[in-house]
C-alpha cells in the first residue's frame, strides 16, 4: 500500500458525502482510506457505510488528532494524507502525489497548492489560497506566521510516528506544533505546483471560522505553542531567523489576546501585555499601531465590537 488517506469524523452528516466522493473518483488498488469516527449520533455512518473502498472504525476519542493518530497506527502504507470530513481532494491530486513519490525518493513531505473556500449564493467563492513554493516551504517562519496547511502536505508514516504523531495537549492547534517540530528536525519536504487541498470554510470549522466559540481557544492554544517552542530552544539553537520568526508569532498572538480582552471586557488584558513585553520589548509600540489602525472601523460599526457583531449573527 502506497497511501493511506486518513478521515477523522465526528458528526460530519451533512459534508463526508463530498469529502468521500472526491476520494472515490481517485481511488486505486494501491491507496487505502480509513475512517475513524467517534461514534457520530448523526448520518455519518450510515452515509460513509455506502461507500465500499472505506475501511471504517467507530470508537470513541480524545478529539480530532487522536482520531489521527489512531488512523497513522492502523495504517498500512507508506505515506499518510490526513483529509478532514468537511473538505475535499481536487480532481487528480492522488496522481499527482503518485508522480512525485515516484520522481523524488529523497522526499519525507510532499506539499501541494491548497484553498479555503466558503459557499456564497450557491457558488463556492474563494477566502484564501497558498499556491506561492516559498509560502510552502516547511520552515518555522511558514509555520508559525502563515497557514499550516497541514492537510496539503503528504507525510512519511515512518516520519510521523518518528515525530511522536500530534500532540493530544492543543485540540486546536497541534498540527501547528507537529509541523513546527518537523521543520526543527530538518525534514526533507518537497514543494508541487498543483492543487491538492479545498478547505471548506464554514461556522462548524474547528479552525477555518469567522469567530465562532472556538476562536478564542485556537488564539490560547497557538499561544502555549509558541511559548511551548521558545522554551524548547533558546536563539542560538534555533537560529536567528527562526527565533525571530517564533518572536514575531508570539507577539501578534497576545497584541491579538490583549485586543481581545478589551473587546470583551476580561481581566486578561495585563496579563497579555505583560506576556508580550517578556518577549519583545518593542510590543507596547506594537500594541498601539493594532489598537489605533482598529479605531475607523470600530466606529464604523457603530461602537460596537466585533465581538458583539459576532454574538448577534
Amino acid at each position: 500500500m502506497l497511501i493511506s488517506i486518513i478521515t477523522p469524523t465526528f458528526n460530519a452528516g451533512s459534508t463526508i458525502g463530498d469529502a468521500l466522493d472526491s476520494i472515490l473518483s481517485q481511488h486505486g488498488s494501491d491507496t487505502e482510506h480509513l475512517l475513524m469516527d467517534a461514534c457520530s449520533t448523526d448520518k455519518t455512518l450510515e452515509l460513509a457505510k455506502k461507500y465500499l473502498h472505506l475501511s471504517i472504525s467507530s470508537e470513541r476519542d480524545s478529539g480530532i488528532y487522536d482520531g489521527m493518530n489512531k488512523g497513522a497506527e492502523l495504517a498500512s502504507g507508506e505515506w499518510l494524507l490526513f483529509l478532514q470530513g468537511d473538505d475535499w481532494l481536487p480532481e487528480g491530486t492522488l496522481a499527482t502525489y503518485h508522480e512525485a513519490i515516484m520522481r523524488h525518493p529523497e522526499a519525507e513531505m510532499f506539499c501541494g497548492n491548497c484553498e479555503a473556500v466558503k459557499e456564497l449564493d450557491g457558488r463556492w467563492a474563494p477566502v484564501w489560497a497558498v499556491t506561492d513554493p516559498e509560502f510552502k516551504k516547511l520552515t518555522v517562519r511558514n509555520i508559525a506566521l502563515r497557514e499550516p496547511m497541514i492537510n496539503a502536505r503528504l507525510i512519511k508514516r515512518e516520519v510521523f510516528i518518528g515525530l511522536g504523531g500530534f500532540s493530544l495537549e492543543y485540540p486546536l492547534a497541534s498540527d501547528r506544533d507537529f509541523l513546527l517540530r518537523a521543520a526543527k528536525r530538518g525534514i526533507q519536504q518537497v514543494e508541487i505546483d498543483a492543487d491538492t487541498y479545498r478547505y471548506r470554510w464554514h461556522e462548524g470549522s474547528s479552525t477555518m471560522t469567522e469567530g465562532n466559540s472556538r476562536t478564542g481557544q485556537l488564539l490560547s492554544e497557538n499561544l502555549a505553542v509558541a511559548k511551548r517552542h521558545f522554551q524548547l530552544l533558546d536563539a542560538e539553537q534555533l537560529g536567528i531567523d527562526d527565533y525571530k520568526a517564533l518572536r514575531a508569532w508570539h507577539t501578534r498572538l497576545t497584541v491579538q489576546a490583549a485586543m481581545n480582552a478589551l473587546e470583551s471586557k476580561k481581566s486578561k488584558f495585563l496579563d497579555s501585555c505583560l506576556e508580550g513585553m517578556r518577549v519583545d520589548t518593542h510590543w507596547p509600540g506594537k500594541f498601539l499601531s493594532v489598537f489605533m489602525s482598529s479605531i475607523p472601523g470600530f466606529l464604523a460599526r457603530g461602537c460596537r465590537t466585533r465581538s458583539q457583531i459576532i454574538q448577534r449573527k
